[in-house]
């Protein structure tokens, strides 16, 4: 019997990413209901676990779209461009998931505008990942290695963890609070900030030197030997943790930022991330070449359409719930439940069947190529 080859050779941090995001309208409506004050209390209690899946998810993300560029042949200069547009990006979504329904809600109700405006300079993931993009292209051109990456995140890791106390004391402006947060963690808007998440790009960019350039018995190997030493990883540093009488949660959910900002969160959030690739790894080799996961493969790769849509429809729905005169707690289990499924299923369709003219549209829209002269033709280095 001849043995089926995979679609994808890489097909474990594919299938990782298509499910990070697929996961996404679980996470984010209920983070919506409860900020808003709409979750019952029924709603509530699930609530605050399901939100706690966030720990696990970005940063495995990260982690597989540092892989995609690591051990490429990426130019310092292509890299920066790719930064600007997923800069772009995240400025056009802001735009349809903060600004343009608050400017509805100031017209409908006279609600202040402020607040989202000030969430358009927000952190989120497609600003962290083109800041990533113009950070790494500088260090690439400088002819750091990922290696010397590594040590450099570490750092910044660190600087953002000393320097996390002071910003919470001086900066109090709300806009110049989004716009650091970017940066360095103000506040819990601070969802990603650069120079604690650099890190997880950083190790998928090394995975990817690692892997790509070896033969798929030395990945064989590595892999079984990954899923090994995150178990005892991860277990020692629990150990650790209990021995100091330090709460372990604590430490995994990061006790000062909602995502991350401390060296010990990291290194057990990479464990686990570690463990979930060695894990999917061995399930893509069984599965690998079934329409399911021909049919992650393109979720993975539609996966700007994918997060674009169901932030716009999760941020509009509350946003004309609010319009609406909604009252407070009044959004429970049920209504959660169908508006997961149905923006799960909108956006995997509308992906699936339209991702390659959204990716067309955002490309057009997004990038600064030079026009050719009348008469010759422009190659682009």
């Amino acid at each position: 019997m001849v043995e089926k080859k995979p679609l994808t050779r890489f097909g474990e941090f594919e299938f990782l990413k298509a499910l990070a995001i697929i996961g996404l309208p679980l996470i984010h409506v209920m983070e919506q209901a409860i900020d808003y004050g709409f979750a019952t209390p029924g709603l509530k209690s699930v609530g605050y676990g399901i939100i706690g899946l966030c720990i696990f998810g970005p940063s495995v993300f990260m982690i597989c779209m540092g892989f995609g560029i690591g051990g490429g042949k990426l130019s310092a200069a292509a890299i920066r461009r790719n930064g600007i547009q997923f800069l772009l990006i995240g400025a056009i979504l802001n735009l349809l998931r903060w600004l343009l329904p608050g400017i509805v809600q100031h017209l409908a109700i006279g609600s202040r505008l402020i607040e989202d405006v000030d969430a358009c300079f927000m952190s989120d993931i497609y600003y962290f990942v083109g800041l990533f993009f113009l950070f790494y292209s500088v260090l690439k051109k400088w002819k750091v290695t990922s290696y010397q990456l590594l040590l450099i995140s570490i750092i910044t890791l660190t600087i953002n963890n000393m320097l996390t106390p002071v910003m919470q004391k001086f900066v109090t402006n709300s806009t110049a609070a989004a716009i650091i947060g970017n940066i360095i963690y103000v506040d819990k808007y601070s969802s990603f900030p650069l120079l604690s998440w650099a890190i997880f790009p950083t190790v998928g960019i090394i995975l990817g030197e690692i892997l790509k350039k070896n033969t798929d018995e030395f990945r064989e190997v590595f892999m079984k030997r990954m899923i090994g030493f995150s178990i005892v990883f991860f277990g020692a540093f629990v150990f650790f943790l209990w021995n100091y009488k330090i709460d372990v949660l604590k430490v995994l959910v990061s006790p000062n930022n909602d995502y991350i900002t401390d060296l010990p969160n990291v290194m057990m959030l990479i464990a686990v991330a570690g463990f979930l690739l060695g894990i999917t790894y061995y399930l893509c080799k069984a599965i690998g070449h079934t329409g399911f996961m021909a049919y992650m493969l393109k979720i993975s790769t539609f996966i700007i359409p994918f997060y674009l849509l169901q932030w716009i429809i999760t941020s509009w729905i509350f946003y004309g719930m609010m319009i609406a005169g909604a009252p407070k707690a009044c959004f429970g289990v049920v209504p959660y439940i169908i508006c997961v499924v149905g923006i799960t299923a909108i956006c995997i369709y509308v992906a699936s069947h339209h991702g390659m003219k959204i990716m067309k549209m955002l490309t057009k829209i997004t990038s600064f190529k030079n026009k050719p002269k009348k008469g010759g033709k422009h190659v682009e280095k």
